[in-house]
């Protein structure tokens, strides 16, 4: 029952992307979502969850917006942007189209911190890339790179994606 609701959740907020505003709401849609089945270190159980986002990215206002309404668990949601240079921790960081060329070393820089890199539409590997298939929002995860990040991603999660890496 849990899977079937898992897919029913991420079925409905996977409809046609249609406009460029609806795509980052479904978008910020999938990154609330993923809190659900992603296990951070206890070592970061403290405090906000934070969503970091770097470069432009019409997804900051979506995501503004889901965090002044819900929780992860009990904790509140914070939504900043970041630069490349900032070390402040992150639960998750999100690369923009406009820096994707900067991927890499993102993934560098977090690596084994706990954090979970969200990459929007690359053709280069993230933990988890959203990507737009048939003008629907999808997902791809490369579970080496969740790993290398320090977090544990659901199987049930696993199971939703268009590819596993």
């Amino acid at each position: 029952v849990k899977i079937f609701l898992l897919l029913a959740a991420f079925v409905c907020n996977s409809f046609s992307s249609g406009s460029e505003g609806n795509e980052y709401q479904i978008k910020a849609m999938f990154i609330f979502n993923f809190t659900k089945y992603v296990e951070w270190p206890e070592t970061k159980d403290a405090g906000d969850f934070t969503i970091g986002v770097i470069g432009e990215s019409e997804i900051l206002e979506p995501l503004e917006r889901i965090a002044t309404q819900k929780k992860v668990g009990n904790k509140k949601i914070i939504v900043k942007k970041l630069s490349l240079d900032d070390e402040d921790y992150c639960n998750i960081v999100i690369i923009s189209k406009s820096r994707l060329n900067k991927l890499e070393l993102v993934e560098k820089k977090y690596a084994g911190k706990g954090v979970l890199v969200i990459s929007d539409e690359s053709s280069r590997p993230a933990a988890i890339n959203l990507v737009t298939r048939d003008n629907k929002v999808r997902f791809e995860i490369t579970q080496s790179l969740a790993k290398s990040g320090g977090v544990k991603i659901s199987s049930q999660l696993l199971a939703l994606a268009v590819t596993v890496h």
